[in-house]
């Protein structure tokens, strides 16, 4: 496979996948569910591939910032913690979007590493889906609040630690690509060694991190910010229209509450929490008596 197929490949895909998210913006609950299945899967995949290669020790652990993600994608969308959803949807739209762009940037690279096309596939494969998961959260489903951005300040933060605590061997000494992460040629500088030949000045190399932190950062709160401002818009349109505004919730936790509701175990959201649900959420407006209006909207 040439650089530039495969760079054509990877953003026709992504192209496709960001047209059917955006398709999707009126279907919350069917957009719940593709998730749903979709972060299933690849949490099962990973799962099974990384208990695998722990029994044979080859050498090979889900370290890199993408491996990472797919758990935390899997994981949040499985249980239904809303509170994760953006730090989900953050992690995988920056993975699929930074893939992306690496094909276009250095596709040849891809290439060279990748031990096989099979495998060279199933890493397009996933990169892609995260990005549809972490696109169709964000658009979607759910609804980010300002208030829980360290959440996502503090995974990333862990992260690193995650990764230098690798490098330096304290966790799996046995991964022969401890010097060769991503994440710590971001936090070091580095990261321009793969369109840059030679050694970087420090003074690039200060200035990587310093863009780059500046970027996660601003990105970060523009995530926010956008899927506040695009929920609310959804909510009023529900309102003006007279329907109710769709919250069908999938996973362990909601299960959970579901049981614990039916068994009379609910526990009464505190005053606080009841007036923050009233100002955010679309009830059906008194006048409308029509039974077409419990139909949800997304």
């Amino acid at each position: 496979m040439t650089s530039g197929l495969l760079t054509f490949i990877i953003v026709a895909v992504f192209t496709v996948e960001t047209l059917i998210a955006v398709s999707l913006r009126h279907y919350r609950k069917a957009s719940l569910i593709i998730v749903f299945i979709v972060a299933s899967i690849l949490l099962v995949y990973k799962s099974q591939e990384f208990i695998r290669d722990k029994i044979v020790q080859n050498g090979i652990y889900p370290v890199e910032f993408s491996h990472i993600c797919y758990f935390i994608m899997g994981v949040t969308v499985v249980t239904g913690c809303k509170k994760m959803r953006a730090f989900a949807s953050y992690c995988g739209m920056l993975a699929g979007l930074a893939f992306m762009i690496a094909s276009i940037v250095s596709s040849q690279s891809m290439i060279n590493d990748a031990a096989s096309p099979f495998s060279l596939g199933i890493s397009v494969t996933q990169h892609m889906l995260l990005w549809f998961c972490g696109f169709m959260l964000f658009l979607n489903v759910g609804h980010f609040d300002i208030r829980d951005i360290w959440i996502p300040v503090l995974g990333i933060a862990l992260m690193v630690v995650f990764s230098y605590l690798v490098h330096l061997r304290i966790i799996y000494p046995d991964f022969y690509k401890y010097d060769d992460m991503v994440i710590i040629k971001i936090a070091e500088g580095t990261i321009l060694g793969y369109v840059i030949a030679g050694e970087l000045p420090m003074w690039l190399r200060v200035g990587t991190v310093a863009v780059i932190a500046a970027a996660v950062a601003a990105s970060l709160v523009a995530v926010y910010k956008l899927n506040d401002k695009y929920y609310r818009y959804k909510v009023e349109k529900c309102e003006r229209q007279g329907v109710k505004y769709d919250e069908t919730e999938i996973g362990i936790f909601p299960l959970i509450a579901y049981i614990a509701k039916a068994a009379g175990w609910e526990r009464k959201k505190p005053k606080k929490q009841q007036k923050r649900a009233e100002y955010y959420n679309c009830c059906v407006m008194e006048n409308s008596k029509d039974a077409a209006s419990e139909k949800a909207c997304g």
